[in-house]
Order: C-alpha cells, then structure tokens, then sequence
C-alpha cells in the first residue's frame, strides 16, 4: 500500500547532515532525471552526511522517502524494516537513508520532519525518526518538543532549531525531488548501488512486504 500526493553498531551511520551538501545533491539529480528514467533507471546523488544506517561500503543502498503520518510508513517501520535490519543491514550488505516526503494532506507530517531533521544536530535523529514512526509522538509542535525533552536534547537549541524550520527548504526539496523522480506517494524507495556518489537504482513502491525486499535485494546482490 502507499499514500500518494496529487502535485547500531550499524557501521558509517551519519547522525546529521548540511543543508547545503543535499541542496547540491537535489539539484544534481534534476538535471540527471531526463537520461535516468528513459533507461528505467533513477539515479540520486547522495549526500556523504545524511542520516544513515548500514556500512558505508554496503554494495547495495536502499533511499527511503517517508512521511512521518503515512500509516503505510508506519507499517514499513514496523513490520519490515526491522527485518531488513536484521537480515541485510547488520550483516553488512545494505546502506539504508531517509528522505522525507510530506503528503500535502498531512499536516503533521512537515513538522514532524523538521523536528527529526533538527534532532540529528545533536547526533539523535535515528530516536527521534523511530518514535515518530511508531506513533509514540504528537504530531504537533508541543508533541515533538516532549519527545525532545524525553531523549535530552539541548532543548534551547532544538526549540530554535524547530520553531524557526530551519530544515523547511530542504524538506520541500527532497519533496520536490522525489516527484521528479516519479515518486508521489509514500513510502517510497530507491534500490540500488552507489557510483561516485550516485545512487543508481530501481523504484519500489508502497509498503511491500519483507519477501518483496528481500527479492529485490538479493537479485542485486546476485547480480554483482
């Protein structure tokens, strides 16, 4: 299933990243969609300091773009990816990041991202991205300023960071890009490999189950 749009010792986990060095990715990958996607293949420049899980070798990668009030994105996180985690990422053969993609219809979802964008300054984006998606979270401003207090954060800097949406632009570029992509749902994903930089893969769509990743993965894999 998908919602759609209308418009740890994990190895090279990367806790935050600039504003500046993913811009550049996004706008790479826009001049680089009209060759990718004729070919079937999506290619994504990747930034060296955006949240991750997994080596930073791992031959394969897999890009999430989420939503933090997709209840699809929530079956994800709860049901697969704790397989895949298990089976693929410990064992060192998957990279797996986040991007976000607020739906429109979703208001706490921009928010909610903001706020797991703004906790990986202080090296907790994975805590905060989690309990987001488990729904132990308010999707509303007081909610993620608990959430914050409860996994002690510098509440004076998170607050600012939050309360002026520093990470705003960037959450709306990712959006803007995963569109461009043909990816206007959520979750959705790209599968594939990285070369200088560039996450050359497949798209996947909607919430699969394990057995579908696990499919995908391991033809990569085999296809080495």
């Amino acid at each position: 299933m998908i919602a759609t749009t209308n418009a740890r010792p994990n190895g090279g986990k990367a806790q935050g990243y600039s504003s500046a060095s993913l811009a550049g990715a996004a706008l790479l990958a826009l001049v680089l969609l009209g060759a990718c996607t004729r070919l079937g293949v999506l290619r994504v420049p990747l930034a060296q300091d955006e949240p991750a899980q997994g080596r930073a070798d791992a031959p394969l990668t897999l890009l999430e773009f989420t939503d933090y009030q997709c209840p699809y994105c929530r079956r994800f996180h709860t049901e697969t990816w704790p397989r895949l985690q298990q089976e693929f990422v410990d064992r060192g053969q998957l990279r797996f990041i986040v991007r976000d993609l607020p739906l429109e219809f979703h208001p706490g979802a921009e928010p909610a991202a903001e706020a797991a964008n703004c906790a990986g300054e202080q090296g907790k984006f994975w805590p905060m991205h989690d309990a987001l998606l488990a729904g132990e979270v308010q999707l509303s401003m007081p909610g993620v300023l608990e959430e914050g207090r409860n996994l002690g954060l510098d509440m004076q800097f998170f607050e600012a960071c939050v309360h002026r949406g520093k990470y705003r632009d960037l959450i709306r570029r990712n959006a803007e890009l995963a569109r461009s992509l043909g990816l206007n749902g959520t979750p959705s994903f790209v599968l594939g490999r990285v070369r200088d930089g560039v996450l050359h893969g497949q798209a996947i769509k909607g919430a699969e189950p394990f057995e579908a990743f696990a499919d995908q993965i391991r033809a990569q894999l085999a296809a080495r």
